[in-house]
């Protein structure tokens, strides 16, 4: 049996992100039968809660998309563990596992492309340029870009990230 039990990858392109997408969602996420996601919506009141742990504590993470896969239970319930936990968008009736894959590539690179620039404005203003001690101006320039995260949790997600990506001179 082989298994991914951690990836965290930082990249500075869409065409980047969407690649990893596809290895992770056929290698982190196991259970592929149901796939998931949810946009993170940073202005609701209690937000963190419906985020995995491995988040509270991270200052430099600032996750903006999950990405969930699970079985489809025996009994035959529509999206019985993600309706708990909504709003989630769900891909799994009436395709195959690489059909659902696709379409949810497809959805997260739609959101993706869409809050692009709101979602790095936020998190400049939340989190600072990234210039610290350790990365002056004069060391290079920062830009934004993308972490792709498994989360080692139950159900198993990903958890697409804005992060800060720096280019040395």
């Amino acid at each position: 049996m082989s298994t991914v039990q951690r990836l965290v990858v930082e990249v500075d392109s869409h065409e980047l992100l969407k690649e990893y997408l596809r290895i992770a969602m056929t290698t982190v996420l196991t259970a592929t039968e149901e796939i998931a996601l949810k946009t993170i919506d940073r202005d609701m009141p209690n937000f963190s809660s419906g985020l995995p742990s491995v988040f509270y504590d991270q200052s430099k993470s600032f996750p903006v998309i999950l990405v969930g896969g699970l079985y489809l239970p025996k009994d035959g319930k529509v999206n019985s563990y993600f309706n708990g936990y909504g709003p989630w968008e769900t891909f799994q009736f009436g395709q195959t596992i690489p059909g659902r894959v696709d379409a949810a590539i497809a959805r997260i690179m739609e959101i993706v492309k869409a809050n692009d620039e709101a979602w790095a404005k936020r998190f400049l203003k939340e989190r600072g340029d990234g210039y610290n001690e350790f990365f002056l101006p004069c060391d290079g320039t920062i830009e934004t870009g993308y972490e792709l995260r498994s989360c080692n949790c139950f159900s198993e997600v990903l958890a697409i990230s804005i992060v800060h990506i720096h280019y040395g001179n």
